[in-house]
C-alpha cells in the first residue's frame, strides 16, 4: 500500500509526505507537505479522490475489509467540526420555519457527518435526496 500511494504522488508530481497508522476503524493516511494547498483545494476534491482511490484498491484485497481514511494536514478534522456546526444551524432554521433546508451536494463521508450530527436532534429528520455528485443532504420538519 506504501509503494502504491508513492508512486500515485510522485505520478501526479506532488510534493507531499505521508504517514500511515492502524487505528480500530482502519489505516489512517496523513498527507503533508508543500502542495497540501492542492489536496485542500476545490472542497478537497482530490482528497477524497486519493481515499476513494486507496479504499477500492485495497479494501477487497484485505483479509479483514480494511477502510482507509485520509487527512491533509488536519481538513478533515476541522470540516467535520464545520459540518456539525452547520448542521445545527439548520436544524435550528428548519424548527423555526417549518421549511426544508437541502445542504449543497457533498461527498458521502461529509453527508454521513451531517446525519449522525442531527440524527438524535429533536424536531427534525434528515434524508439524501440525488444522485452521483449531485446527492446532498436535506434537513426536514419531523411531525
Amino acid at each position: 500500500m506504501k509503494s502504491f500511494l508513492g508512486d500515485l504522488i510522485h505520478q501526479v508530481d506532488l510534493d507531499l509526505q505521508f504517514s500511515c497508522e492502524m487505528k480500530e476503524d482502519g489505516i489512517h493516511v496523513r498527507l503533508e507537505g508543500p502542495d497540501s494547498s492542492q489536496v485542500q483545494a476545490d472542497s478537497a476534491r482530490l482528497l477524497y479522490a486519493i481515499n476513494h482511490l486507496l479504499n477500492q484498491t485495497f479494501f477487497r484485497r484485505s483479509e479483514d475489509g480494511c477502510n482507509f481514511w485520509v487527512d491533509c494536514e488536519g481538513y478533515r478534522s476541522e470540516r467535520e467540526q464545520e459540518l456539525a456546526l452547520l448542521s445545527k444551524k439548520a436544524a435550528e432554521q428548519v424548527r423555526l420555519s417549518g421549511q426544508e433546508f437541502p445542504f449543497q451536494p457533498f461527498p458521502a463521508s461529509e453527508r454521513r457527518i451531517i446525519h449522525l450530527a442531527l440524527a438524535d436532534e429533536p424536531g427534525v429528520r434528515t434524508q439524501s435526496e440525488g444522485t452521483g455528485t449531485h446527492r446532498c443532504v436535506v434537513v426536514l420538519p419531523s411531525y
